[in-house]
């Protein structure tokens, strides 16, 4: 009796630790993929959602190989929502994938500094193969607007691959007219996310046309106007004569203005202050323009506000 006793315990604890592994073995299924692989966190989980998302694009890196992916990566299948992933020449610092701003491939993105001044490539740029989260400044192509984002970026091989998430708000009150130094240079960083997201032609498009807007090309004694590298103007919304001439030979009639067209064309992705006569086509009087200019890519994006006396 105490036998038979003995081997009916014994065969409810096998079948109790069989069902306990079967019902292991149902969770692990439903947090999985139904290809076995791990089911991303919830986006609520934002940093988490961000590192599994990068995680995809190297275990796609590691099976289908680099071109495979920049080519998979190039286009809006690399974008979800918010995230999307852009991978980065770790040697030379030029973008080779993006997936939602493809005049961006082919760009120094090693060299980029935000709007704050923060000089966020460099350190995009010598991600390590562990991974780390690098903050800056940057155009939200979902919102239409500046935000911070949140990157993480690692490095695998010679590639850097990363993606991030956006601040819910605006970083920073956005300042007033009555500011007009800092209102100047968000007029340009409005102008330098149009960029951008729609690249070099239409930007140029856009500031030859005084009623642009979204953002305005033209408001009040602030407009836009667009510079290649060599100083010619190729865009203008208040004079379009200017379009086709070069800053020297629109500024030239003193060493004030030649000194202020060379700063001009040697303006950086940090941004600089040149200050000239000008004149106000609000007032019609020339008056010192102070200027704030950008450099991206093979342009040169600015605008200006006037001072009289």
């Amino acid at each position: 009796m105490m036998a038979q006793q003995k081997t009916n315990r014994w065969f409810r604890a096998v079948i109790a630790a069989v069902a306990l592994l079967a019902a292991l073995g149902l969770v692990a299924a439903a947090c999985s993929d139904d290809d076995g692989t791990a089911a991303p966190p919830p986006k609520t989980e934002r940093d988490a959602y961000t590192q599994w998302y990068v995680q995809q694009a190297l275990e796609r890196y590691d099976d289908t190989g680099r071109q495979a992916t920049i080519d998979y990566y190039n286009n809006e299948a690399g974008a979800d929502d918010q995230w999307y992933v852009f991978i980065m020449d770790a040697n030379t610092g030029f973008l080779v994938a993006h997936a939602t701003i493809p005049s961006r491939v082919g760009t120094n993105s090693g060299e980029r500094v935000d709007i704050t001044g923060h000089a966020y490539g460099p350190l995009l740029r010598a991600s390590p193969e562990s991974g780390h989260w690098v903050d800056y400044v940057f155009y939200n192509p979902q919102t239409d607007t500046g935000g911070t984002k949140h990157t993480w970026a690692i490095r695998q091989d010679d590639l850097v691959f990363a993606s991030g998430w956006y601040e819910d708000s605006y970083p920073i009150p956005r300042p007033t007219k009555s500011e007009p130094g800092s209102y100047t240079r968000t007029f340009v960083e409005d102008a330098v996310w149009f960029y951008e997201s729609n690249g070099r032609d239409a930007l140029i498009d856009h500031f030859n046309s005084p009623n642009s807007t979204d953002p305005s090309s033209v408001d009040g004694q602030w407009y836009g106007f667009v510079v290649d590298l060599n100083g010619v103007v190729l865009a203008h919304p208040t004079t379009p004569d200017y379009v086709g001439q070069t800053v020297h030979e629109i500024l030239g009639d003193t060493p004030e203005g030649l000194a202020a067209a060379d700063g001009m064309v040697a303006a950086t992705e940090t941004g600089t202050w040149v200050e000239y006569l000008s004149r106000n086509p609000q007032s019609g009087e020339r008056e010192t323009k102070h200027t704030w200019v950008v450099k991206r890519d093979e342009i040169l994006i600015a605008s200006g506000w006037y001072e009289s006396g």
